[in-house]
């Protein structure tokens, strides 16, 4: 999540020790030396990490100084980074100024080319969320929320099969918010967020269809002009804002609802269906022979006048 809309300033963390990714043992014997924060860099990307973090924010430096391409933007932009590894919740909630809801595990501060990624989870795809803020704050000065982390979902590769369930789930019962509401949804509660991800990411990728070839290159270069998302896409796509929620709802409709969230979760029920008919079908055979073997057993009663005394 990027906090450019908190209008934060990037956490001044005082590192007393570096390290390098190329000298360990250096880093190490730092370690042993003091318990405060310490730093690696690798290349144009620096990590800063409490002892035990080490070999972690050597690897997320390592991931970093190598992100990219990222879709739409010049192959030119380069990420001095530095990255920041929170190892608990309450240290992230700390780091981010208590900020953000309880449910995120990174946060980008892109003015200050600074990421602050949580351990827990899976930290490399938080820090390449996170880093796709970075990168496109560095070409396009504003963008809504919507966008933003749309835009961050689609490059970190975020896009599976649970998200177009998600999506399925809120066209079939009717809730797809504008694109204005859609902004609230994102920093809502973690079901009503991880919904608002899923529907954001949508409209990024219905962004990078009308872009053909390009992408979404010709958006973010009319963006970067501009500044103006309304202005960028009546010069990249002939479309006003207005005009795109509208194609979005639409292509929402037709992609989704119903009939493709019957085709989600089809081949499930049909597993559970066949597993449950068939499980049925054994135990009304079982429960025939038992029926008739009773009955068999009543009637040698009858004929043999039952027992005697």
């Amino acid at each position: 999540m990027t906090l450019a809309a908190f209008h934060l300033v990037a956490p001044r963390i005082p590192v007393g020790l570096a390290g390098d990714a190329a000298n360990p043992g250096g880093t190490a014997r730092a370690r042993a030396a003091s318990q405060g924060p310490e730093m690696v860099r690798v290349g144009d990307a620096e990590a800063v990490f409490w002892p035990g973090d080490g070999v972690l924010a050597a690897a997320l430096a390592e991931a970093a100084d190598r992100a990219g391409p990222w879709p739409g933007l010049p192959d030119s932009v380069r990420l001095p980074v530095r990255i920041i590894v929170a190892r608990s919740d309450r240290q992230f909630d700390s780091l981010t100024a208590g900020r953000l809801p309880g449910w995120g595990a990174g946060a980008a501060f892109p003015g200050a080319r600074t990421v602050v990624v949580q351990g827990r989870g899976d930290p490399f795809r938080i820090l390449r969320h996170e880093l796709a803020h970075v990168a496109l704050h560095a070409v396009v000065r504003r963008a809504p929320l919507w966008l933003d982390e749309g835009y961050a979902s689609r490059a970190a590769g975020e896009w599976d099969r649970l998200d177009a369930l998600r999506v399925n789930l809120a066209v079939a019962a009717g809730r797809v918010p504008t694109l204005r509401a859609l902004v609230a949804e994102l920093r809502g509660s973690a079901p009503r967020a991880e919904a608002a991800y899923a529907l954001a990411t949508t409209a990024v990728l219905l962004l990078e269809r009308l872009g053909g070839e390009r992408g979404l290159a010709p958006l973010m270069t009319a963006l970067a002009a501009t500044g103006d998302l309304d202005r960028a896409l009546r010069a990249s796509y002939q479309l006003s804002l207005e005009q795109f929620e509208r194609r979005w709802h639409e292509d929402l409709r037709a992609r989704y609802g119903w009939v493709s969230l019957l085709g989600s979760v089809g081949a499930l029920w049909a597993v559970v269906l066949l597993t449950v008919g068939g499980l049925w079908y054994r135990r009304r055979r079982r429960d025939a022979a038992r029926r008739k073997a009773l009955d068999d057993g009543w009637f040698q009663v009858l004929d043999g006048h039952g027992p005697e005394s």
